[in-house]
């Protein structure tokens, strides 16, 4: 099938929702919310990426664009701007880009595409028909097209449709279309340096049906071009096979060579954040950069009653308290000697003996919290630090993947943007960072609930901040996170064999054979709806 012809882009144009009205469903016209959202990470593709974004302004649905850039050095992220894009950064690799767009967003549908992508008229008319139809798949991909008119490319195109109808695989330059509750219900894409869009279409498959939209993505073969025709397809079929076969993507990534070399996060080169602290070969910073880094960790008295409610409800008080307690003495071993200087804000302000005998004195300094609601409290300390220091960044107790590396990430993404955000799986987040203070952005945030998240991104975006969003982490607020962590099924920096060592003995072992709550796909968490 050749598909439809594209005309070269001779300008841009803003990308934006469409106004409300019309025909179509209501769920396409309350209130103009967009229902989707458009993720492409990039990675300098300021020479591509204006063509996909002018294709995408036939879109009339409501919609909302994002590009998570990996590091751009050309004019990557001012094209995108210019077309009216959300930029946001992430750490380099197209899975965690693609993954921290989505956590960006808030729409019911999601779709990634490659910066390198074409979309015709047709294409964006049948998504559109996709959307309005009643679907019983929450999961799509288009069919497979390459640009030109070489008989090579039908034959590649030829071959993709007998490995889908065959195998089922379908590749990331094919988009792809998924509703956000089954996105995050399975963790998004895995961590994996390649075939991540594989890995995760065989994730969806095992746990949904596989719909196709009847229309085609049109790639770029520029890299069949600069490797020989030949040898990278050879090279591609070769690699999907032993995928297929059970080898591990980090194994075949040496195999699939960067388009650029010395690139960040590319295998010849070191990753865009840098190794952490403690890690072979790491640099600690001189004691000016540290001086400037602040990191500010809340914490409250592990009081029964007072922490841990949602979790108390299933477990009593007391072992709620527990568990706190230890998870917070957990996140601040793995925080305190960091190259950064620490800062306890807890409360109430009356508990300092207690705080200082339940986190210990080494490495840290120790401040009440200022008074009034989170927000208020948050504002007060980012005030205060960032009257003593350039950046900093504020960390919970209740998240085990908080470590010093991902502090120093964080610390490093501030070194450009405005704000740093890690999102937690529940809604909210496990991480702040900034470089200024900046009134308004904690007021009026539905606090404790899962809309902290996209409330504070759309404040963050409303203020004109320039946003790096870091990998979702999960918390422990409730029975099912816990039995997910008690399980080893967690998005966690510490290894699952050590976590029995970090919660102790439980008699909740006894319920988690018996629990219905844990999700069947991937371990992933209740989405907030």
């Amino acid at each position: 099938m050749t598909p439809d012809p594209i005309e070269p882009s001779s300008r841009r144009t803003r990308i934006s929702p469409a106004p409300t009205g019309g025909e179509g469903p209501d769920r396409f016209s309350s209130e103009g919310k967009p229902v989707l959202g458009i993720v492409i990470p990039t990675l300098d593709e300021a020479a591509h990426l204006p063509a996909l974004l002018q294709d995408l302004s036939g879109l009339s649905l409501p919609h909302e664009l994002l590009v998570a850039d990996g590091g751009s050095t050309d004019r990557t992220r001012c094209s995108a701007r210019e077309s009216g894009a959300w930029v946001v950064r992430a750490p380099c690799g197209r899975g965690s880009q693609m993954n921290a767009g989505a956590w960006a967003l808030d729409t019911p549908w999601l779709l990634f595409l490659h910066a390198d992508v074409r979309m015709p008229p047709s294409s964006i008319r049948s998504l559109e028909t996709w959307l309005r139809q009643a679907q019983e798949s929450e999961f799509a991909t288009f069919a497979f097209a390459l640009e030109g008119q070489h008989w090579f490319w039908r034959f590649i195109e030829a071959g993709q449709r007998t490995r889908e109808s065959l195998f089922g695989l379908a590749y990331g330059d094919q988009g792809l279309l998924i509703s956000r509750r089954l996105f995050r219900s399975v963790g998004g894409f895995p961590d994996v340096p390649v075939m991540e869009d594989v890995e995760l279409l065989r994730v969806l498959r095992s746990v949904g049906d596989w719909r196709r939209v009847q229309a085609s993505i049109v790639s770029s073969p520029r890299r069949y071009r600069e490797e020989g025709m030949w040898l990278a397809w050879l090279r591609n079929a070769l690699l999907i096979l032993l995928f297929q076969m059970g080898v591990s993507p980090r194994k075949l990534q040496p195999y699939y060579r960067p388009r650029r070399t010395g690139r960040p996060g590319s295998p010849s080169a070191p990753s865009d954040t840098g190794p952490g602290p403690g890690s072979n070969g790491s640099q600690v910073p001189p004691p000016d950069v540290i001086a400037g880094r602040r990191l500010l960790v809340f914490a409250k008295h592990p009081v029964p009653g007072k922490v841990k409610t949602r979790l108390a409800e299933a477990l009593g008080p007391e072992e709620a308290a527990r568990i706190y307690q230890t998870l917070g003495r957990s996140v601040l071993d793995q925080v305190r000697c960091g190259p950064f200087r620490s800062v306890v804000y807890f409360d109430p302000p009356t508990a300092t003996e207690d705080i200082t005998a339940w986190l210990g004195s080494e490495g840290l300094e120790f401040r009440p919290q200022a008074p009034g609601d989170l927000g208020d409290r948050l504002e007060a300390a980012f005030h205060e630090a960032l009257g003593e220091a350039d950046t900093a960044v504020v960390i919970g107790t209740d998240a085990p993947g908080v470590d010093a590396e991902g502090v120093e990430r964080a610390f490093h993404q501030l070194e450009e943007a405005d704000i740093v955000i890690g999102p937690a799986t529940d809604g909210g987040y496990y991480l702040m960072g900034l470089r200024s203070p900046t009134p308004g952005l904690f007021q009026e945030i539905p606090w404790s609930t899962c809309d902290v998240l996209s409330t504070t991104l759309n404040r963050a975006r409303e203020l004109g901040l320039d946003v790096a969003v870091l990998p979702a982490l999960e918390d422990v607020d409730t029975l099912e996170d816990y039995l997910r962590l008690r399980l080893g099924s967690a998005n966690v920096a510490p290894q699952p064999g050590n976590l029995r060592s970090v919660f102790g003995a439980s008699r909740l072992e006894a319920q988690a054979s018996s629990s219905h709550t844990l999700n069947s796909a991937r371990g992933g968490p209740a989405p907030c709806r």
